[in-house]
């Protein structure tokens, strides 16, 4: 286990996802951190193949890492390294060809780690070309990195190592490692205590977990997972995770992309089209749980206590996937939102748990902000149609 610094995490805490080379142990070590989304670091757990990118132009640093999680489609996530103390640690790693990696999930949370080395003939160009004489840049975010940064990410061809350009030196480094050791993070919440393992072959279970720790601290006593519903003699679940204040709730359905136990060779193609079949179908149930709960059917909790919602507004509705994929045609699914809408007269979202934190974090925890903030993202469908939308928040 590793604790970054709080420079270090504050970074972590505001990026989506990224690549820190930081000293560890007061100095002593060192250790490189990895932030990305669960699906992407299932891969990594299951055996998907991990590189280091990294790219000059002028003084900057482009230090990145790309996941290769999908067939022909590999994750990047890069940005520019600004801070002396990680510049010396890189050049530490690459000396020493090795260095232990610890991945950080979407809540920020450290789930597994391995031991890392670098082969010795990849080790020699890597200490080669992190040795400019004049150093490399250290300061404020430079107005020049996002132009680097998309010119990075232009030239980084899916199916080969990206290469040097007219404008800028690049390399890419292969990591081997050894087996991953997961962590179990465990969420103490008032009612109830949620572990996240990411290794658990129980995947579903261990994304509805995650949900439930990202919201215990928003609605600390009105936080139910696995609410029942009673129709006639039968009980059935409503929903995965349902939460509520005095100004409104909130139904959230999970659906989860087995990795796992299915593995990552999956084309692209194949995973869009699971995704979105899981899509439709929770849009289905969260359909399905608005109308019960309006009948007034008996609600409770798995001990049998009565949940009473707040029904008095709009019931926020949220389809969260494991993975939001902004490619592909999804038409058919923004319609299946709209006809929701009209149908039960509640607002309908699709995200991924990225969005979901993202969101939280906008909202500083409090329960009318993430409301407000929710109604203001369906505006944003509405006007779009779209829902590729992603959230930021305000600068620092």
């Amino acid at each position: 286990m590793h604790i970054p610094s709080s420079r270090v995490y504050n970074q972590i805490h505001r990026e989506e996802g990224g690549i820190w080379f930081v000293p560890a142990n007061g100095g002593k070590e060192t250790a490189v951190l990895i932030k990305a989304p669960t699906s992407a670091l299932k891969a990594l757990v299951a055996g998907a193949p991990l590189t280091f990118v990294f790219a000059i132009q002028d003084k900057y640093l482009c230090c990145g890492t790309r996941i290769y999680d999908v067939p022909g489609a590999p994750l990047l996530l890069c940005s520019i390294q600004r801070h002396n103390e990680e510049h010396a640690t890189l050049r530490r790693i690459a000396a020493a060809g090795r260095s232990p990696i610890f991945l950080f999930n979407e809540m920020d949370v450290c789930v597994a780690w391995s031991d890392s080395m670098i082969a010795n003939d990849e080790k020699a160009m890597l200490i080669d070309f992190l040795s400019i004489p004049e150093g490399f840049y250290s300061g404020k975010y430079p107005e020049a990195a996002p132009n680097f940064l998309d010119a990075v990410c232009e030239a980084t061809n899916l199916q080969k190592r990206i290469t040097s350009t007219e404008d800028f030196l690049a390399i890419e480094t292969t990591v081997a490692h050894g087996p991953w050791a997961s962590n179990m993070v465990s969420f103490p919440g008032i009612r109830d205590t949620q572990s996240i393992v990411i290794d658990d072959l129980n995947e579903g279970g261990v994304f509805e977990s995650a949900i439930w720790a990202s919201l215990e601290s928003v609605f600390p006593f009105n936080l139910h997972r696995s609410p029942q519903v009673t129709i006639g003699k039968k009980q059935r679940e409503l929903v995965d995770v349902t939460a509520f204040y005095e100004h409104g709730s909130f139904f959230i359905e999970a659906k989860d992309l087995s990795i796992l136990a299915s593995g990552f060779d999956r084309t692209r193609e194949r995973r869009l089209a699971g995704i979105q079949k899981q899509a439709k179908k929770a849009i289905v149930q969260l359909t399905g749980a608005c109308k019960a709960a309006k009948r007034g059917e008996k609600i409770t909790d798995r001990h049998g206590n009565p949940i009473l919602l707040n029904l008095n507004q709009p019931i926020h509705c949220i389809a969260l996937l494991s993975d939001l994929m902004h490619e592909g045609d999804w038409k058919a699914i923004e319609k299946s939102l709209r006809d929701a809408v009209l149908e039960t007269g509640d607002f309908y979202h699709i995200l991924d748990l990225r969005e979901l934190v993202t969101i939280l974090k906008c909202s500083k925890g409090d329960q009318r902000l993430l409301d407000y903030n929710l109604m203001m993202r369906w505006e944003q469908f509405v006007k779009t149609g779209s829902v590729h939308i992603r959230s930021r928040p305000a600068p620092p």
